[in-house]
């Protein structure tokens, strides 16, 4: 999944699939969020319109799902380093699972390719944080195996294997969530663990390449903005799930919203469940 102002992790993400056994024998699409302004050799590309000039999360999935050739998906961000042996791990999904990797570090700052490399290729059991190379390039953020209640990364967060069938069989992801404001991998989690659906951490390291989110002007959007923008999505998140509003509540207080529990309370009452 590749958005045009991420041309540089692209290259990372590539170079590290590149390393991959069973990389060569992979039908590799790049779903593009509007048009790209790169194709890398042996991709096939599949441009996504968005909806209202805003990203559409259930149109970006289903167009790498359904133009699949196999009955393996691996979804990745274009801006996501995995070990070598991630592929291989990847393969051995079945139905009714998804298999990802709970360790995930954001890089803080530029970095050789070389070194993420080294840094994903170390036994983090081993001190690797004690190496002065590495102090202060990453934060840890581990992605939650099962379903959360709020903002945090997720199964779904950016790289994880499953099968078409699976996909198919689930309904794919709710198509209601549109832009910045994520939440439709949150979604998602829990729809397919109200399924039953197994979730298997394959114990890798991922690094997150650092980067900014860009809004239609191409002006960057600061933290306060983006939360204030996932807000909506999660009060329609808590209504679809019958979760208490004092956990949008919660978000709203953070986003700074003056009046937050009458602000929850309007937007809850005016979300139309399709």
């Amino acid at each position: 999944m590749y958005s045009a102002d991420r041309r540089n992790p692209l290259d990372y993400t590539i170079s590290c699939l590149e390393d991959m056994p069973l990389y060569e024998k992979c039908q590799k699409t790049l779903v593009v969020d509007g048009r790209t302004n790169y194709i890398p050799m042996g991709f096939d590309v599949v441009n996504v319109p968005r909806i209202k000039k805003q990203f559409s999360w259930a149109n970006m999935w289903d167009a790498g799902v359904f133009t699949a050739k196999y009955p393996i998906v691996v979804y990745l961000d274009s801006d996501r380093m995995l070990p070598k042996s991630f592929l291989e791990k990847a393969a051995e999904v079945k139905d009714n699972q998804f298999m990802f990797t709970s360790k995930h570090f954001h890089m803080m700052k530029d970095m050789e390719i070389d070194d993420c490399k080294e840094f994903l290729v170390e036994n983090l059991s081993k001190g690797v944080f004690m190496k002065d190379e590495f102090l202060g390039c990453f934060r840890y953020e581990p992605r939650f195996q099962e379903p959360v209640y709020g903002p945090g990364k997720n199964v779904m967060s950016g790289s994880v294997a499953f099968t078409k069938k699976t996909y198919i069989q689930s309904g794919g992801v709710d198509p209601w969530y549109r832009g910045h404001g994520a939440f439709a991998d949150t979604d998602y989690h829990m729809q397919v663990a109200k399924m039953g659906c197994e979730f298997i951490d394959l114990d890798l390291p991922e690094i997150h390449y650092h980067h900014f989110k860009i809004d239609q002007k191409g002006d960057e959007i600061d933290e306060l903005t983006l939360q204030r923008m996932g807000l909506d999505n999660f009060i329609y998140y808590c209504k679809k799930w019958q979760l208490p509003l004092i956990l949008a509540e919660d978000l709203a207080v953070r986003c700074k919203i003056p009046n937050p529990w009458k602000y929850v309370e309007e937007k809850f009452r005016s979300i139309a469940m399709e």
